[in-house]
């Protein structure tokens, strides 16, 4: 296996990119292959199976995580608000029953800020079978919350060889999410990071790491 950097380039219409929740490449990949290994319908009360992904994986204070970073925009960023709105049909009331409510439920007005990351390119960094890695990045088509809207749309993946492994630490800073005891985040340290099962101490991205 051998390291290489990952390229997400946008078509600059915005990305919905939380950096307190960054984009993490090994979750990408067993977004892709969690279907085909048969893995489907997760849920949060059942234990989530293992995706076995074409990437390097170590044990790092008796947590096992994936050699793939988060990704990270690079060259010239902007931010700007795109509003999520929704609007009871006036022009369709008479299939709804009594008296709708605008204030909650199913018939609720909705106008949702938004905010989004003006970036180009979106880096991150992973050990693995490029090859493979290309194959489930190329399915990968949009990134980030809001896809059904537009945002967020790649344009292209674009992988190149690298001399270090910049996985897991660059320059004396975490690059992902990484086990280590005392740390700020619960979370777990493989995909899927939303699921509460697994959940143990890791640092922040950009954190220091000296372990």
């Amino acid at each position: 296996m051998n390291s290489y950097k990952i390229t997400a380039h946008m078509d600059g219409s915005g990305l919905y990119y939380d950096p307190s929740e960054p984009i993490h490449l090994d979750s990408l990949i067993a977004w892709v292959l969690a279907p085909k290994q048969g893995l489907r319908h997760l849920d949060r009360a059942g234990e989530p199976g293992l995706v076995r992904l074409p990437v390097k994986s170590s044990v790092i204070n008796g947590s096992r995580v994936w050699h793939a970073s988060a990704l990270h925009p690079a060259g010239p960023t902007g931010e700007s608000i795109w509003y999520w709105r929704k609007r009871l049909r006036q022009s369709r009331c008479e299939l709804t029953t009594g008296a709708p409510n605008l204030t909650n439920g199913t018939y609720r007005d909705w106008q949702m800020p938004v905010p989004l990351l003006l970036a180009r390119r979106m880096v991150g960094y992973v050990v693995g079978k490029r090859k493979d890695i290309r194959k489930c990045l190329d399915e990968v088509r949009y990134l980030g919350k809001k896809r059904a809207h537009g945002h967020g749309k790649v344009l292209r993946w674009e992988i190149e060889e690298c001399e270090d492994d910049h996985s897991l630490v660059m320059d004396g800073r975490a690059m992902r999410w990484l086990p280590t005891p005392g740390g700020a985040r619960e979370v777990r340290p493989i995909p899927p990071y939303w699921h509460p099962s697994g959940r143990v101490a890791c640092c922040e991205v950009g954190d220091d790491w000296d372990d």
